[in-house]
């Protein structure tokens, strides 16, 4: 499981009936080594589009699972790349010390 900010939502015209019940979320990394910008601006990332049965919101922190594995929660083969597993209320980082 891989962490993101989710930092919008994605509007379709259409949907597929194995997407229904659920909706499309903008999404960008998160890293523990790199401080997210207090301006509202992004990291250089690659922002990526997830899908999210939980209710994430907007300015959430999520947990999410990619590649062939983010298609396992469907009953049907439906192509999904990206799944959010997870909406993280607390994350409490120690780095190791240096050596």
């Amino acid at each position: 499981m891989k962490l993101a900010r989710i930092i919008g939502r994605v509007t379709l015209h259409s949907v597929d009936p194995a997407y229904r019940g659920a909706r499309f979320l903008l999404a960008h990394p998160w890293s523990p080594k790199v401080p997210e910008p207090t301006d509202g601006t992004l990291r250089k990332a690659n922002s990526f589009v997830v899908y999210d049965n939980l209710g994430a919101s907007p300015g959430d922190l999520i947990g999410y699972t990619d590649g062939g594995e983010a298609a396992a929660p469907f009953a049907d083969d439906t192509p999904c790349d990206a799944y959010t597993s997870a909406i993280i209320d607390t994350l409490t980082h120690v780095p190791f010390p240096a050596k």
